[in-house]
């Protein structure tokens, strides 16, 4: 897809550790970014894109498969998002419930932090539903929504 200033490309690992390797688009995000897990492994044919402005990536989504039927939500973003922030949203939520139905997912979920109130507003805008808290969860001990949403 080309849009005049968004270009949506499959992801490779490399976008994600680009965008990793940026300001996050959020103070909570730079948290998470500075794991030492491997996220990027989160490469999944034809279930994941990045979004490039200039070349360059500034947001990455998608779904990892868990097993049949059932997927696990995922998005990096930069702080450019926030200069396309329509844009940014439109073209997930686009691909999001698309890329659900080719491959047969009848329940996409996520874990959104507590805490991040604009990632808990998205995610309810996706679509999915909040299935309570998990305590303890994130890598860094911090809580975290179980949001869902099936198909």
């Amino acid at each position: 897809m080309m849009d005049k200033i968004l270009h949506i490309v499959p992801y490779q690992k490399g976008h994600g550790v680009f965008i990793l390797s940026q300001q996050m688009n959020h103070v909570l995000m730079d948290q998470d970014a500075q794991f030492d897990g491997d996220a990027m492994e989160l490469e999944e044919q034809n279930m994941s894109f990045t979004g490039m402005v200039n070349k360059q990536p500034i947001f990455a989504a998608g779904m990892k498969k868990i097993w049949n039927g059932v997927a696990e939500g995922w998005v990096l973003a930069t702080k450019e998002v926030w200069n396309h922030p329509l844009l940014v949203a439109r073209a997930i939520k686009k691909d999001f419930a698309k890329v659900a139905k080719q491959h047969n997912i009848k329940r996409v979920q996520t874990a959104v932090r507590s805490e991040f109130e604009i990632g808990i507003k998205f995610a309810t805008w996706l679509g999915l539903e909040n299935e309570g808290l998990m305590k303890q969860y994130g890598f860094d001990g911090a809580d975290h929504y179980r949001f869902a949403r099936i198909f």
